[in-house]
C-alpha cells in the first residue's frame, strides 16, 4: 500500500456514533440553569463585520491551509524586485526550506517587532537553510521608509546602514490580492484607511517541492514566537530528512526521539527506552536523537488535492457545528458541546489516528496542561480519527504515562470514519480515487464560535504547549485589556499597546513608554503586564533559549546514535513521515 494509504475520505457525512462512556450528559438543556450563577455566555453578535471586496479581484486557486497544499503562484512585487513566487521558491536547492510570513500593516506596533527579530536572528535561519519572505499591505516605498524604524527597533543606526539590510524581500500586497488568495484576512482587524479587512499573521514553510508543511495563523495582536519556529524547523530537519522518527511534545533539539510504530522492535537494540503501557501494545520507544549531516536532502510531500468542505480554516471563519455523538437519547451537535463546555476559549486539537507515539505525547501534555487551562476558563476538546473502543484503550495509556489519577478529564471524539475531518477541510480531496489520511490541527475557538487561531504541524513534529499557553494568555490579555504581545513575547513581560487604543487611555496604564522612530511615528507604546493571577506563578518559558543563546544545529552529544544522512529512497510501503499514515 502506497504513502497515505491509511484511509478513506467519506463521500456523504453519516451520523458519527461516539461511546457513551467518554460523552458528557447528551442532554445539559433538560436543566433549568440557576437564576443566581452569573451568565457565563452571551448570545451571539449576528452583526458581522464583512469587509468590502478589493478592488482587484483574483481567481483563487483551490488553495487551503493544510499540510501538503500545493503553494500557487503570484507575481511578487518586492523590496528586492519583482519576481514570480515559485521562482523565488525554485531559489532554494533539494536542500532548503522557505518561509513566508504575513503582517497586517507597516508601521504598527506588533509587525515591528516582528521584523525586527527575523532581522536578528537571520542567521539562526541561514544555518537551518531557511530562506525569509514577508508579506504586508502596504506599497514597496513604504516598507522601504518603515525598514528604518525596524532596524532602529533592533538597535540598529538607520543612518549608517542602507535599506535592505532586513535580508530579506518584503511582497507589498495594497488591494489584498495575495492575502485574500491564501486565505489570510482577519475580518476582526479592519483597516481605518481604506476599511478592508488585514491579514492575520498567517506563516507557512515551504518545502523545495513548493509545499506546505506547516502552517501558524495567529490574530494580529499576538506576535509570533520565533524560537518556536526555529525549534519546529530543527524538528523537520531530523523527522524529514533523517530516520524514520517523530519528535515529541515540548521537544528540544539534543532531546530524545520515537522511532515511527513501523520500525521493528529490534531495530535499536540496546538503544530504545521503552515504556510499558496497559494496552499491551509497544509503541512508546525513546532513542537518542540522530547524527544528521549538515545539508540533507528533503523527502518530497506526497501529492494532495485540496478538499471540497465548505469550511477554510481562516480567522474569523464560523467554525462548523457537525453531529459529534448519538446516543440513545439523540444526537450531539458541536455547537451545543461548545454551549456546554462554558469556555471563554476552546480549544480542540485533532490527531490522526490512536496509538501513534508523538500524538499520545501530546494526549500526555493535555492532561497535565488542564489546570492552568481551568484558570484562564479555557475548555478542552480531543479528536481522533479512529474507534471509540481504541480510543478508550489510548486515553488510558496516555493516563497511565502522565501519572494522572483520573479519565482524560476532557471530551475525546472518535471520528473513525473521518465525516468531521472532512468537515473540517482536513482531509484531501479523492477525486481520482487516491487513499487519503486525515492531518493534524490545532484550533482555538472563540465564544462566538468562530476561529481565532490555529496551528497545523506534521505528525511527526509533537506540539509546545508552552506555546499554547502564550498565545492563549495573549488572546486574553487583548480581549481583556486591549494590549497586544510584542515578537517571542512570554508571560509578565512588556506589552505594546492595540494601536485602537487612544491617547487619553493609553495614559491609564502603567509605566506607558513611547519608543522614539525615525519615521516620527509614535506606534511602539510600551506599558507593564497588568497583574493576572495565574501570572503569580511560574511560568515555564514557550522556548527556553534567547537570541544570543540559541544554539545551530550540531551533532549531538556523547552516548547520542550516530545515524549518518543519506538520500531518502523511495519506499511505497515506507511509513509516510509527512501525514503519520501507515502502509
Amino acid at each position: 500500500m502506497g504513502c497515505c494509504g491509511g484511509k478513506k475520505a467519506p463521500k456523504k457525512p453519516p451520523q458519527q456514533l461516539h461511546d457513551e462512556a467518554l460523552a458528557p450528559d447528551p442532554d445539559p438543556g433538560s436543566k433549568e440553569p440557576d437564576p443566581s450563577t452569573p451568565h457565563l455566555f452571551e448570545e451571539p453578535d449576528t452583526t458581522e463585520i464583512v469587509p468590502p471586496v478589493p478592488p482587484v479581484q483574483v481567481n483563487p486557486p483551490d488553495f487551503r491551509i493544510g499540510l501538503g497544499a500545493l503553494f500557487p503562484d503570484f507575481e511578487c512585487r518586492t523590496t528586492d524586485g519583482t519576481f514570480s513566487f515559485h521562482s523565488f521558491l525554485e531559489r532554494q536547492s533539494h536542500y532548503g526550506w522557505t518561509m513566508l510570513f504575513s503582517h497586517p500593516k507597516d508601521f504598527t506596533p506588533v509587525c515591528t517587532t516582528e521584523l525586527a527579530m527575523c532581522t536578528s536572528l537571520a542567521e539562526e535561519f541561514q544555518r537551518r537553510s531557511v530562506q525569509l519572505i514577508g508579506l504586508s499591505c502596504d506599497s514597496v516605498d513604504q516598507h522601504k521608509g518603515w525598514t528604518k524604524d525596524v532596524l532602529a527597533t533592533k538597535n540598529v543606526d538607520p543612518e549608517t546602514t542602507d535599506e535592505e539590510e532586513l535580508g530579506f524581500p518584503l511582497i507589498a500586497d495594497e488591494t489584498r490580492e495575495i492575502a485574500s488568495m491564501l486565505g489570510m484576512l482577519d475580518p476582526l482587524e479592519i483597516c481605518n484607511v481604506d476599511r478592508i479587512a488585514m491579514p492575520a499573521r498567517a506563516l507557512f514553510l515551504i518545502g523545495p517541492d513548493k509545499r506546505n508543511r506547516l502552517t501558524i495563523l495567529y490574530p494580529a495582536t499576538t506576535g509570533r514566537n520565533f524560537s518556536e519556529v526555529l525549534r519546529v524547523i530543527d524538528s523537520l530537519h531530523i523527522t524529514h530528512c533523517g530516520p524514520e522518527v517523530g519528535t515529541p511534545a515540548d521537544w528540544h533539539f539534543g532531546e530524545d526521539v520515537m522511532p515511527a510504530t513501523n520500525v521493528a522492535e529490534d531495530a535499536f537494540v540496546d538503544k530504545a527506552k521503552e515504556k510499558p503501557v496497559p494496552s499491551g501494545r509497544r509503541y512508546m520507544r525513546h532513542i537518542p536523537q540522530p547524527i544528521m549531516d549538515s545539508v540533507q536532502k528533503i523527502r518530497p510531500h506526497a501529492e494532495v488535492q485540496p478538499g471540497d468542505s465548505d469550511f477554510r480554516i481562516k480567522l474569523g471563519a464560523k467554525f462548523p457545528d457537525f453531529d459529534w455523538s448519538a446516543t440513545k437519547q439523540g444526537i450531539n451537535r458541536f455547537h451545543h458541546l461548545l454551549d456546554r463546555l462554558k469556555g471563554d476559549l476552546t480549544v480542540m486539537i485533532c490527531w490522526p489516528r490512536n496509538f501513534d507515539p508523538v500524538a499520545t505525547t501530546e494526549l500526555m501534555g493535555c492532561l497535565k496542561f488542564l489546570p492552568d487551562l481551568r484558570q484562564r476558563r479555557v475548555s478542552m476538546i480531543g479528536m481522533s480519527c479512529d474507534g471509540v473502543e481504541s480510543l478508550g484503550q489510548w486515553v488510558k495509556d496516555a493516563v497511565s504515562l502522565s501519572g494522572s489519577d483520573e479519565d482524560s478529564g476532557f471530551t475525546m471524539i472518535a471520528d473513525r470514519n473521518l465525516n468531521i475531518a472532512a468537515t473540517l477541510g482536513l482531509l484531501p480531496s479523492d477525486t481520482a480515487g487516491h487513499e487519503t489520511c486525515p492531518a493534524r490541527g490545532l484550533f482555538v475557538i472563540g465564544k462566538d464560535k468562530t476561529l481565532r487561531l490555529s496551528m497545523q504541524y506534521p505528525m511527526t513534529t509533537g506540539l509546545n504547549f508552552a506555546e499554547i499557553l502564550r498565545v492563549l494568555d495573549s488572546l486574553i490579555l487583548t480581549k481583556d485589556f486591549k494590549l497586544a504581545t510584542p515578537a517571542n513575547w512570554q508571560q509578565r513581560q512588556r506589552l505594546l499597546l492595540d494601536p485602537k487604543v487612544s491617547k487619553t487611555d493609553a495614559s491609564k496604564f502603567d509605566n506607558l513608554a513611547i519608543q522614539s522612530l525615525p519615521s516620527g511615528k509614535e506606534y511602539l507604546r510600551w506599558v507593564d503586564c497588568p497583574k493576572v493571577k495565574w501570572f503569580e506563578e511560574e511560568v515555564s518559558p514557550a522556548s527556553p533559549l534567547d537570541v544570543e543563546e540559541w544554539e545551530p544545529l550540531s551533532p549531538p552529544g556523547k552516548g547520542q546514535q550516530e545515524i549518518r544522512g543519506k538520500e531518502p529512497v523511495e519506499d511505497k510501503d515506507a511509513w509516510c513521515l509527512s501525514c503519520g499514515c501507515g502502509p
